[in-house]
């Protein structure tokens, strides 16, 4: 089955560990356009770190280029006043439709209070959904951990990356936390090599309900392409597929509606 449109929730821009994992916004857009992915959602990997002035004013340069890419700006819980300056661009910018957090790789926990203060002063009058990393190597922003935040902000559209697991450590822990805390604004993207474990996406999708799941690639840090193929042939309803493609997503990002074609 050939699904479209897809829209791809989690990519990245910048220069990461080595060249074939870095991309200008001309590259991401180029692997988005070959693997057969209509949109994607994007944010910058320097930023992540804690450089937000020089990641997310790369980034916004670089989508402004790209019709087919949107922008999360990056707001780290140490970088209050620069989060707060690049949150606030949302709006007179309609490229940027959300917030990306990146405890793990800024080192920040995200029940601490200097997140509560982030959350409470910066994204919640925002209105943006937030994108975080979450991962079982991640004690910063475990999804048990994640889930008690989100349960904090629930007027707040949270979506946990990596299906909530990363790639190592215990396959089922976002299906526990899920048991615990099965919250309404929250979502997962299957942006994760996990994704690939025979029936990960469907026992993740079985468990927190056929809505809940978004597509996304980690791109450039993997190619999009075998997300795309790996969406085709999953175990699910044609119709979750599309959910997953692109419905899900634009409930949880309305302003994609205006910059994609359904």
């Amino acid at each position: 089955m050939q699904i479209k449109p897809i829209i791809d929730v989690h990519s990245h821009l910048g220069q990461f560990t080595h060249v074939p994992m870095s991309a200008d916004g001309a590259r991401l857009a180029a692997l988005n356009e070959e693997a057969g992915v209509a949109h994607g959602v994007t944010f910058s990997i320097e930023a992540c770190y804690g450089a937000l002035d020089i990641g997310n004013a790369y980034t916004l340069a670089e989508v402004a280029k790209q019709p087919t890419l949107s922008a999360m700006v990056v707001a780290h819980a140490r970088h209050l006043d620069s989060s707060a300056r690049w949150v606030a661009e949302a709006k007179s910018n309609p490229d940027i439709v959300g917030v990306k957090l990146h405890p793990a790789l800024g080192q920040w926990d995200v029940l601490s209070v200097a997140s509560f203060r982030l959350m409470d002063e910066v994204i919640v009058p925002s209105g943006l959904p937030v994108l975080s990393h979450t991962g079982n190597d991640s004690q910063f922003v475990t999804i048990d951990r994640y889930l008690r935040l989100a349960e904090r902000y629930p007027t707040v559209r949270f979506i946990a990356a990596h299906l909530g697991v990363g790639i190592t450590g215990y396959s089922d822990a976002s299906i526990d936390a899920w048991r615990d805390r099965p919250l309404p604004n929250v979502w997962f993207d299957m942006g994760t090599l996990r994704a690939f474990h025979t029936g990960a996406v469907e026992a993740v999708v079985a468990a927190v309900g056929a809505d809940r799941v978004l597509f996304g690639t980690d791109a450039p840090l993997y190619p999009p392409a075998p997300f795309v193929r790996l969406l085709e042939t999953l175990k699910l309803p044609d119709a979750v597929k599309r959910a997953i493609a692109y419905e899900n997503v634009l409930n949880v990002i309305p302003q994609l509606r205006q910059r994609i074609s359904i």
